[in-house]
């Protein structure tokens, strides 16, 4: 229940408004947030819950100390002068950031396990620098977010000079605790960046959902009100004569604490800076934050003073509001809530400059990353690509120049110096001007002219070519299909590009659609040996659970649902799927029947089988019946215009007009058809294939995945939370592992921690996560759960892209 301290919009609110949050008003929010998480158990359960968790907390202060200290206990330890996480609670600490950023609970816990031991630190200015230096730095410097000790992990790790991050994306990195600074520093970049973001349904969406208070002139008030609240805080703890806040009683404070009338442009500088440096040390401002977390809590511990204790109350409170807009919460379940965290903007200031995020996703020891592939937009234009390229670098040489200098020499002869390599990434985009004979018509032109940009930097700046390593197509899966990139892929392959990697099975209407998403993916794409799929978590997520999850009704667009039929189909036939014969008259009937309700016509099977796979061809190229016509438009590809021949779709082009499957696919790029198309029905998730059919399709997949060697990369993080799991206990990971010991074809799998900022991680956690979760909540042995980490690890060297 205590996890929801930083969740209180209504007192927030009251705030805003002049007025005090009392004990009693928090004490029940906190119940009816607890509520809100499941209301199907009755309130008398909650009740006793609430006496548990507020027994001997009597006060807001003591809310404010004991509270936060019982969650850092509960999850924490030290070991010499270093925080980690019990490796008990690895699982349910990934949980707990969601709500309350790491950096306060670390500092709960400092404060109350060392501070004994530093009595005189407030005052003391010798004291407080060594408990800083000995202390807070080593904890925070560049990462607020601990790992658990697990000493085989810990051992393996060093042993290996870091680990292998084979998804991350550049954007989306920094943690709230980092973030949180840049805020309070420049309040009017974040008010540019609301204002931009509320014009994307989505995003005002996500505000609406948090919070009503979201309006950007409320929010940057808000984070003005934190910046008077920091000086207030200082000016309390080390109080100075002629200070205006010397006149003032408590609710003129407040008054003056929620007053707009600040220029949001000033310059503003961390007050409690000036107790450690007479420099503006950008890089300490995060440990700095946290020097004031453990001062104010431990005045607020000594005074019991309320007033105080509502003030920091108030200042947790933008802090959590701001933290909900950054990372994904635990009730935040999906794809479209993740996107609403990439659509929002709001780290776009902050991470201009990328050497934080390296840092930080490096640990703070920088012994994470031994090799890092960090992906990123490819832009639309050479001068464009190469001005971002030089500062994804400039940032990373940085790094590896500073850390060079902590090596002695000794160490330099056995450690590595981490490594990074680039992914391009095409976005997935929604078809919102509609052409009226090509699907996806605008997006196609767009990521064609983004990868002839790409090939040509890549030809004139030979460089590059050792340091963009592969092709990815990332972004919602509800938007694009991987037919629109087929070409493109195609295109880089051509251009020189090895490497291949596509986003596919991560989100989904039905099971089925994740499983052909991920098989549209190999296939259209033709993603070779050693490529891979992104997530692929429709391949290994348990059917029961996912139709527990989504209900005995399902909505889908009627036309979705065919092409799932039509995949099914094709892969019982394909892979001589024997045990799944007897269904096979009843999926021909159903996708006659939806093929007429769309097409208002019936096809033959084979038909809608060969014109399914026939959308891998480009459209532009294959439905243009004039070359010369064809030629004169900058998406012009002589290879492009043959691919419909050479792969044996039609012997010659003089073929097309008479093959029904070619007139077919045109009647689906037809924008009259696609009302039909998108009609949404209501059926039953399991109507034909049962949960058991299911199963032996995606075990189908893996095995055609294994013959071809296509690799899998698995995000726990971002799998829990975006997937159909309410936490680790069924991460999917784990019917990877049960199918391969009961000896079923499983392709390599490897690791990586997609957004390290919106999902509170890094790499070396996301390992901790996996190790825990099969240690403790599957009651595997160490020795086997090392044996998993140690080959998915090793995975990861091998099918790393180089």
């Amino acid at each position: 229940m205590l996890k929801f301290l930083l969740s209180d919009n209504e007192s927030l609110a009251k705030y805003m408004h002049g007025k005090f949050a009392s004990f009693e008003d928090v004490k029940r929010r906190m119940l009816l947030k607890s509520r809100a998480q499941n209301p199907a158990i009755p309130d008398h359960l909650y009740r006793l819950d609430q006496q548990e968790a507020f027994l001997g907390i009597e006060s807001l202060s003591e809310i404010l100390t004991k509270g936060f200290e019982r969650i850092a206990f509960t999850h924490l330890e030290l070991n010499a002068n270093r925080v980690y996480v019990k490796p008990e609670q690895q699982n349910h600490w990934q949980e707990i950031i969601t709500f309350i950023p790491p950096l306060l609970l670390q500092c709960a816990f400092l404060h109350k396990y060392m501070y004994t031991n530093y009595s005189n630190c407030k005052t003391d200015e010798s004291e407080r620098h060594k408990y800083f230096k000995d202390y807070i730095l080593p904890n925070t410097r560049y990462t607020a977010i601990p790992h658990a000790r697990i000493p085989q992990l810990e051992h393996y790790v060093k042993e290996q000079n870091g680990l292998h991050d084979l998804h991350m994306h550049l954007n989306g990195a920094l943690e709230t605790d980092q973030v949180w600074q840049d805020y309070l520093f420049n309040p009017l970049g974040i008010y540019k960046d609301l204002k931009k973001g509320f014009m994307i349904p989505k995003v005002k969406e996500q505000m609406e959902q948090e919070s009503h208070l979201l309006e950007p002139l409320n929010y940057v008030t808000l984070l003005k009100s934190a910046q008077k609240l920091r000086d207030y805080f200082f000016y309390y703890l080390y109080p100075h004569n002629n200070h205006k806040y010397d006149n003032y009683d408590k609710k003129s404070l407040l008054r003056e604490f929620i007053s707009n009338d600040s220029d949001i442009s000033g310059s503003y500088k961390h007050p409690f800076l000036s107790l450690i440096t007479d420099a503006d040390d950008y890089f300490c401002l995060m440990s700095v934050e946290g020097l004031m977390y453990i001062l104010m809590l431990d005045e607020i511990s000594k005074t019991k003073n309320e007033f105080l204790a509502n003030l920091f109350h108030f200042y947790l409170l933008i802090l959590g509001l701001t933290n909900r807009l950054l990372v994904q919460q635990t009730h935040q379940n999906g794809f479209e809530q993740f996107q609403k965290h990439t659509l929002n903007g709001l780290r776009e200031n902050s991470e201009n400059i990328f050497l934080r995020r390296y840092y930080q996703m490096h640990g703070n020891d920088l012994s994470y990353i031994r090799f890092l592939e960090g992906r990123f937009s490819p832009k639309d234009s050479q001068k464009t690509m190469i001005t971002f390229l030089r500062s994804i670098f400039k940032g990373w040489d940085k790094m590896i120049q500073d850390i060079s200098l902590d090596y002695n020499n000794e160490l330099e002869s056995v450690r590595m110096k981490p490594q990074l390599r680039l992914i391009a990434h095409f976005i997935k985009k929604a078809d919102n001007k509609p052409n009226d004979f090509i699907r996806h018509k605008v997006l196609r032109y767009d990521i064609f002219q983004r990868a002839k940009v790409l090939a040509l930097l890549i030809k004139n700046h030979p460089d590059y070519c050792k340091k963009i390593v592969a092709i990815d197509a990332a972004a919602s899966e509800f938007d694009a299909p991987p037919e629109v990139f087929a070409p493109v892929f195609r295109k880089m392959r051509r251009a020189g590009i090895k490497h291949f990697t596509y986003h596919a099975g991560e989100d989904f209407y039905h099971i089925l659609s994740g499983i052909r998403a991920i098989y549209e993916a190999i296939v259209f794409c033709d993603l070779q040996k050693g490529d891979r799929i992104g997530h692929a978590t429709a391949s290994g997520l348990s059917p029961m659970q996912w139709k527990n999850n989504i209900g005995c009704k399902l909505l889908v667009k009627q036309g979705d649902y065919l092409d799932d039929l039509i995949f099914t189909y094709h892969l019982i036939i394909k892979r001589k799927i024997e045990s799944l014969n007897s269904i096979l008259p009843f999926i021909i009937n159903k996708v006659s029947e939806l093929s007429f309700l769309i097409y208002n016509k019936h096809f033959p099977v084979a038909i809608l089988e060969k014109a399914w796979l026939m959308r891998q061809c480009c459209p532009v190229h294959a439905l243009e019946s004039d070359r010369e016509n064809l030629i004169l438009n900058n998406i012009y590809d002589e290879e492009e215009w043959c691919f419909i021949i050479n792969n044996g779709f039609v012997n010659s082009r003089n073929e097309l007009k008479n093959d029904k499957a070619y007139k077919l696919l045109k009647t689906y790029h037809n924008l009259n058809n696609r009302s039909g198309f998108d009609k949404i029905i209501s059926i039953d998730p399991f109507d034909i294939l049962k949960a058991e059919d299911v199963e032996l399709l995606q075990l189908e997949l893996l095995h055609e995945m294994t013959k071809r060697e296509i690799v899998i990369e698995t995000l726990p993080t971002s799998n829990v939370r975006i997937g159909f799991h309410k936490n680790y206990s069924t991460y999917h990971l784990l019917n990877w592992v049960k199918w391969q010991e009961e000896g079923k074809s499983i392709p390599p799998i490897v690791v990586g921690s997609d957004d390290t900022g919106i999902f509170a991680t890094n790499i070396y956690n996301e390992y901790a996560n996996i190790y825990c979760m099969l240690l403790y909540t599957h009651n595997m042995p160490h020795s086997k759960v090392m044996k998993i980490i140690k080959r998915l690890d090793e995975d990861s060297r091998i099918y790393k892209f180089e």
